[in-house]
């Protein structure tokens, strides 16, 4: 290899670990952003993604599978055809926090189906994920 192509090289592998570990450590530097992340997951029908926002302890109790088709089932049971959420509040004490939410659910008979709920997020590391055996709909 000729001397004017190791430093390339080098550099090019620097960039390489730059780009892969951003991507390992993808975080939100809030709970609503999570929850946000977790909503457009959910509109995309992205369920892996919206999934990973999950505590692990949640992953533990039920996996991908039943996680994605509880959802497709929910959402086929009322006959929803598009959602549509706000934030209303965040809350963070220490390594905890709350996140206030209004839903809105279209159905395929022109029905408005109007909720809100509260998400609790535990940090993990320095993460923070979504506890759905806390969430209160």
């Amino acid at each position: 290899m000729s001397r004017k192509v190791l430093p390339f090289l080098n550099l090019l592998l620097v960039f390489v670990l730059l780009a892969c570990s951003g991507r390992e450590e993808s975080t939100y530097s809030s709970p609503s952003q999570v929850v946000e992340a977790f909503f457009k997951a959910l509109d995309a029908k992205d369920y892996e993604t919206a999934y990973s926002l999950q505590t692990k302890e949640f992953q533990n109790q039920m996996p991908l599978e039943i996680f994605s088709s509880s959802i497709e089932q929910g959402l086929s049971e009322y006959g929803v055809v598009a959602q549509t959420h706000e934030i209303i509040k965040e809350e963070v004490k220490d390594d905890l926090a709350h996140v206030s939410y209004r839903i809105i659910s279209f159905t395929k008979n022109g029905e408005k189906i109007e909720g809100k709920g509260v998400y609790t997020l535990k940090k993990e590391g320095k993460q923070w994920k979504i506890d759905l055996m806390a969430a209160t709909p």
